[in-house]
């Protein structure tokens, strides 16, 4: 509704879209992701900051424990864009198949730690933000978080084997390189413009009546900050599509992409921690102890 009445970055009718959901599930406490940037809603800090005070407000109204983490969305997190495809870098994370400096999904990682981390805080069964960083980088580390990943997918009447062995989910019939023409450094990653050529290899719709191709998408090779040299791959596509398709997303891939000659240094993925007591500055060293 809201993009069809050019609504969609209205602050309450975000913050009720988003809170509506959350709210109905009744949860004593609840940790949000408030996102800015080119592929976020809301392109700049300051929108963002403004939509996690009212997301919060509400929260607390409603009887809920509320906080949020504010974070970059400039370049796709992890390695991966689609919807198989997420879900099995999400499993090779939580069975150590990626390690957790891994460079293509360090970045999803730590976002996951912190978020985790506080909602340990909120539960009681951590005493400080780092305390539950630590403990959630443990069990991420062991297993546990993967055996209860199986139990909700287990209670949720999924296909557990496919959890248990995720190359057993069918394959794209179709797929291609995207190759570098530059040398020099990843500069940026446009994350609005991988997430539309998501949606036009199917793993995204533009309308309800379209169906998803659940094995498409994007998976990133090299990433913002990278070293690159010309003929290095910089992603793979997949898709059910057609060939066309594929050869046009190739090229909207590539455009996504642009390169310095110089080392980039990236600006911080996590900016503020927001309460119902205010805004903080988002303390980077508690994700590297």
């Amino acid at each position: 509704m809201r993009d069809v009445t050019s609504t969609v970055t209205s602050l309450p009718l975000q913050t009720s879209s988003i809170m509506s959901k959350k709210i109905a599930e009744r949860p004593d406490s609840l940790v949000l992701d408030v996102k800015f940037g080119t592929g976020s809603f809301n392109k700049t800090c300051k929108e963002s900051l403004e939509l996690a005070k009212s997301m919060i407000e509400t929260g607390e109204l409603c009887g809920i424990n509320t906080t949020a983490l504010v974070t970059r969305m400039d370049n796709p997190l992890g390695s991966s864009v689609g919807n198989w495809i997420e879900v099995k870098e999400c499993i090779d994370i939580m069975t150590n198949k990626i390690t957790l400096d891994d460079a293509l999904s360090k970045d999803l990682i730590d976002v996951t730690l912190a978020l985790a981390g506080q909602m340990l805080v909120q539960g009681d069964k951590a005493d400080t933000l780092q305390d539950g960083i630590a403990k959630a980088k443990e069990n991420l580390s062991n297993g546990a978080a993967y055996k209860k990943f199986r139990e909700m997918v287990i209670a949720q009447e999924g296909d557990v084997s496919f959890i248990d062995c995720p190359d057993k989910y069918p394959h794209a019939k179709l797929s291609a390189t995207v190759v570098s023409s530059n040398t020099g450094y990843v500069k940026n990653i446009d994350s609005l413009k991988i997430g539309l050529t998501a949606v036009h290899i199917g793993a995204g719709r533009k309308s309800v009546s379209e169906s998803v191709d659940f094995s498409a998408g994007v998976v990133l090779k090299k990433k913002a900050g990278m070293a690159v040299n010309k003929g290095d791959v910089l992603s793979e596509v997949y898709t059910d599509r057609d060939e066309g398709i594929l050869h046009s997303a190739t090229k909207q891939v590539l455009e996504a992409y642009s390169f310095s000659d110089e080392c980039v240094e990236l600006p911080q993925l996590i900016t503020n921690f927001v309460t119902k007591n205010g805004v903080e500055d988002f303390d980077l060293s508690v994700l590297l102890k």
